[in-house]
C-alpha cells in the first residue's frame, strides 16, 4: 500500500524507532521460483515493476526464461488465465515445506482448492515446480544471490520492531497464532503485500505475509521499511485474525451484501470481488486505523481513515468506532472472535438504516 511511504514523515516526528533483529524476516527460496516461474505468465503484465525492475529480479526472470515450455510454466499460465492471482499462488506455497520435495506442509485451504478449480490442480503444480526446481538446478542459482539478498535485508531488520507489532495483534485480538512469518518478495511487485494463513494438523493457526519489492528499482531491491512496514504487516498479519474470525458466520455476512453492493465496481477493480472479501479488508483497515493511533499518533491514525476512504472503504469510521467498543468492553469479550456477532449486529443495523430499498433488492445478484 503506497500510502505508507507517505505515514512515515509523519510518523517520524512523534515515535523513535527501536532497532530490533528478525529472524523470521526472510527471503524464502520457494517463493523466488514461483516469482520466477510467474514472471514467464501474463501475471507480469499487471503484477510487474515499473521499468526493467530491480537487479535480482532481471536474473532471476532470465534464469527461466530457458524453461518456458515446462509444464510448470504451462501450469501457471492456465492457472493465471484462470484467475488464480493476487493473493493466491503465494498462499499455495506458504502451504508447502521446502525445497527439492516441495511437500504438502499444511493441508490446502478450501479458498485455494477454489481458486484453483480443484485439489488436483495445486498438486499438479506443486510437482511441477518441484521438478523444474530440480532440472534448472534452482537452489544453485538462489544461493549464489543469498548473500546478496541478505545484506539487502540488514538495514530493514534493524529498523523493524517486530516484537512490538505482534505483541499488539495478539493482545488486540486476544490469541496469537501457532507461527508468525514475514516473506520478502523481491520479485513480485508493486509494493504493499499478502497476508495467508495455513492450519497445522491440529487446527492452529499459521500466519504469513508476503512483502512485495516496490517496483520502482533498477539496482538492488527495495522495501518499505519502519514505521511503513510495521503498519503494513499489521494489516496483513492481521488477517490471519480478522479472516477467520468473519467468515464463521457466511449467513450473516450474506446478510450485508446491500453494503458491498454500494462500492461493488471500485471494489472489483482492487481484487475484492465478493461480500466476504470486502467486509474482510474493511474491518482490517479499521484495525489498522487503531493500531496506528496507539503506536504512533492520532493524526496518524486519521491518515488512514482517509486514505481508505478515498478507495471507496466507506465503513471505516463506522467499524473504527465499533472496534473502539471491544477494546473498552474487553471483560465482555476476551478476543476479538467473542466480538465479532456484535460487530455483526451493528453492520446490519447500520444496513438497514442506510441502504435503500434498491441496493437491498440487487445486491440478492452478487456473492
Amino acid at each position: 500500500m503506497k500510502y505508507r511511504l507517505a505515514l512515515f514523515a509523519v510518523v517520524v516526528a512523534v515515535v523513535v524507532i527501536c532497532s530490533v533483529g528478525s529472524a523470521a524476516l526472510r527471503v524464502s527460496p520457494e517463493m523466488e521460483l514461483l516469482a520466477g516461474v510467474l514472471a514467464q505468465t501474463s501475471w507480469i503484465e499487471s503484477r510487474g515493476p515499473q521499468g526493467p525492475g530491480n537487479e535480482y529480479y532481471r536474473a532471476l526472470k532470465e534464469f527461466f526464461s530457458a524453461y518456458k515450455d515446462h509444464e510448470a510454466v504451462v501450469i501457471a499460465r492456465r492457472l493465471t488465465e484462470k484467475g488464480f492471482t493476487y493473493d493466491a499462488p503465494p498462499a499455495f506455497i506458504c502451504h508447502l515445506g521446502t525445497l527439492p520435495e516441495l511437500p504438502v506442509l499444511y493441508e490446502y485451504s478450501d479458498y485455494l482448492v477454489e481458486r484453483a478449480g480443484g485439489r488436483d490442480k495445486l498438486e499438479d503444480f506443486r510437482l511441477a515446480l518441484a521438478d523444474l526446481a530440480a532440472a534448472s538446478r534452482f537452489l544453485d542459482f538462489f544461493a549464489r544471490w543469498e548473500p546478496y539478498l541478505e545484506e539487502c535485508l540488514q538495514g530493514i531488520r534493524e529498523s523493524f520492531r517486530e516484537d512490538v507489532v505482534q505483541a499488539w495483534l495478539t493482545e488486540f485480538f486476544g490469541w496469537e497464532p501457532a507461527h508468525f512469518e514475514l516473506i520478502m518478495a523481491p520479485s513480485m511487485f508493486p509494493g504493499g503485500g499478502y497476508g495467508a494463513t495455513a492450519w497445522d494438523s491440529v487446527g492452529n493457526p499459521l500466519a504469513f505475509q508476503i512483502i512485495r519489492e516496490q517496483g520502482t528499482s533498477t539496482g538492488v531491491p527495495e522495501f518499505p521499511t519502519s514505521a511503513d512496514l510495521e503498519l503494513l504487516t499489521i494489516h496483513e498479519l492481521g488477517h490471519s485474525f480478522v479472516n477467520p474470525s468473519l467468515e464463521a458466520y457466511p449467513e450473516r455476512t450474506n446478510k450485508l451484501r446491500p453494503l458491498f453492493w454500494r462500492v461493488r465496481e471500485v471494489m472489483r477493480a482492487q481484487a475484492y470481488t465478493a461480500t466476504a472479501l470486502f467486509l474482510n479488508e474493511q474491518v482490517i483497515r479499521a484495525v489498522e486505523v487503531l493500531a496506528a493511533r496507539e503506536l504512533y499518533a492520532f493524526e496518524v491514525g486519521e491518515h488512514v481513515v482517509e486514505y481508505n476512504a478515498d478507495r471507496g472503504f466507506y465503513l471505516t469510521t463506522f467499524v473504527v468506532e465499533q472496534l473502539e467498543h471491544y477494546r473498552a468492553n474487553r471483560s465482555l469479550y476476551p478476543t476479538f472472535q467473542d466480538f465479532v456477532p456484535h460487530l455483526f449486529d451493528q453492520l446490519e443495523v447500520y444496513a438497514e438504516e442506510n441502504c435503500t430499498w434498491l441496493e437491498r433488492f440487487l445486491s440478492q445478484f452478487v456473492r
